[in-house]
C-alpha cells in the first residue's frame, strides 16, 4: 500500500505522538531533492525538536494509511521540507519486524514497478546505510534525495568564494565529485552555469566568473551521469551595496568637523531570526550603528498577521485591531551603546509575525528603510508540541 504525506494534519502532513514530551531545544537541518531532470526542492531549512524519541504520523493521502515515525528520522523531515512546498510525496510500506516505508515519489518522480530509477537518500555526502525512518538527523546535518537509476551514482558538491561580488569582479566556483562514502574529488570539466554565463571547471574543479547584474542570480554545476550540484545564490551590486544587505560604502574621506550629518543610522534584528519558528518570545534584541552623532533612539514594530493587514503590538502587549501593515505602532527598545533589547511582556498567541527596527541619530536623522532579513523580518509563532 502506499502512503503519501497530507496537509491535513499541522498543513506538513505530521502530528506530535499522543505521549507527552519534555521540551528540548530545537534543532535545525536541510533538505534537499534532485528529480531525474531538475532540482524538485531547493535546500530547505527545516527545525524539530532535539528529541529522536518523539514521534510523528505521516498519513496517505489517498487512504486511512499511516506510518509513525522519529520527528528527527529523515522521513519525517522530508515530509515537512515537501510540505513548505506544496509537493507530493508517496511512499511503499513493507514489515520488517515492523512497518516501514520506501519513499516512492517526491513531486512529479515517481518510481517505475522495475525500481530503477529510484529514490536515494544521502546525509552530509554519504549514503545512508539505513532506511529513512530510522536515520536520526543531528543539528547541522544535509540530507539529499536523488532520482537515480544507479546507486553508485556521484554528486557534484558547490562552493563560492563570494556571495556577495562587486558588479564586474571575479569569484571562483569550485566543484567537486563526491561518491557514496563522501569522499570528493575535484569534478574535472564540470559544465557550470551562473545567469547567461557557462563555462567549464578546470582540472582542479574551479572556474572563475565575473559578477554581473545587479541583485542574485544561481550557480550551479552538472556533469554527465552525476548528480546535479546545488544552487548558490551570488548577489552582485555596483553603487549601492544595501541591493545585497551590505552596509552603505562609508566615505573615502572623513567628513569635515563642522559639516552636518545627514546619513541616516542603520539597525538590525538579531533575535528573532527571520524564517524561523518559536514557542515563546520573550523579548527583541539587536544592534544599532555606526554613526557619526551617536544612537539616539531604536524603535520597534511588532505585528501578528491577519491576512494582509497586521494588528499591532502595544507597550504592555495588547494588539491593536486590524489595519494596514504600513501603519506601523512603535515602541522604544532598551539601549545600552550600539546595542538594543525590548522585552515581551505577553505571551504570543500562534500566528504569522513581522517585525520592523528604526534606529535614529543625534542629528535627527531616522532610519527609513526596511531590508529584509536586516531591519524586516518575519517569523512563526506556534503552539506547544506543534512540529513544523
Amino acid at each position: 500500500m502506499k502512503i503519501r504525506r497530507t496537509a491535513a494534519v499541522c498543513a506538513i502532513a505530521v502530528g506530535l505522538a499522543a505521549t507527552p514530551l519534555a521540551l528540548a531545544a530545537p534543532i535545525s537541518t536541510t533538505i534537499r531533492v534532485e528529480g531525474g531532470a531538475a532540482n524538485v526542492l531547493p535546500e530547505t531549512p527545516v527545525t524539530v525538536d532535539d528529541a529522536p524519541a518523539s514521534t510523528v504520523v505521516v498519513n496517505d493521502t489517498t487512504d486511512a494509511d499511516t506510518i509513525t515515525v522519529a520527528s528527527a528520522s529523515a522521513t519525517a523531515q522530508l515530509a515537512v521540507a515537501t510540505g513548505t512546498f506544496g509537493l507530493p510525496m508517496g511512499f511503499d510500506i513493507f514489515n520488517f519486524a515492523g512497518p516501514s516505508s520506501f519513499v516512492t515519489r517526491i513531486g512529479t518522480d515517481v518510481m517505475p514497478a522495475s525500481f530503477s530509477p529510484s529514490w536515494r537518500l544521502k546525509v552530509n555526502g554519504s549514503a545512508s546505510n539505513t532506511g529513512a525512518d530510522t536515520t536520526i538527523l543531528k543539528a547541522g546535518d544535509v540530507a539529499t534525495w536523488a532520482f537515480v537509476s544507479d546507486f553508485a551514482a556521484r554528486d557534484l558538491d558547490l562552493v563560492v568564494s563570494g556571495d556577495k561580488v562587486l558588479q564586474g569582479q571575479p569569484f571562483i566556483v569550485t566543484v567537486r565529485s563526491v561518491d557514496n562514502a563522501g569522499v570528493a574529488v575535484p569534478a574535472a570539466g564540470a559544465v557550470v552555469a551562473y545567469g547567461d554565463q557557462v563555462t567549464t571547471a578546470d582540472a582542479l574543479g574551479k572556474a572563475s566568473l565575473p559578477a554581473t547584474g545587479l541583485g542574485v542570480k544561481l550557480v550551479s554545476a552538472t556533469r554527465i551521469g552525476e548528480v546535479r550540484s546545488q544552487a548558490r545564490a551570488v548577489c552582485s551590486y555596483a553603487g549601492d551595496p544595501m541591493v545585497c544587505n551590505l552596509p552603505p560604502t562609508p566615505p573615502t574621506k572623513p567628513a569635515a568637523s563642522n559639516s552636518a550629518d545627514t546619513v541616516a543610522p542603520g539597525s538590525q534584528i538579531a533575535f528573532p531570526v527571520s524564517g524561523h519558528q518559536y514557542r515563546v518570545v520573550s523579548a527583541f534584541r539587536g544592534s544599532a550603528g555606526p554613526d557619526r552623532s551617536d544612537i539616539a533612539t531604536v524603535d520597534v514594530a511588532i505585528a501578528r498577521r491577519v491576512g494582509t493587514q497586521c494588528r499591532f503590538m502595544g507597550p504592555k502587549g495588547g494588539f491593536s485591531e486590524p489595519r494596514p501593515c504600513t501603519e506601523r505602532r512603535l515602541i522604544p527598545a532598551r539601549l545600552s551603546g550600539s546595542q538594543w533589547v525590548l522585552p515581551i511582556p505577553v505571551k504570543f498567541p500562534p500566528g504569522k509575525y513581522r517585525a520592523w527596527s528604526r534606529a535614529a541619530d543625534g542629528a535627527g536623522n531616522r532610519e527609513e528603510r526596511g531590508i529584509a532579513p536586516i531591519n524586516s523580518i518575519s517569523f512563526i509563532v506556534v503552539s506547544k508540541g506543534a512540529v513544523r
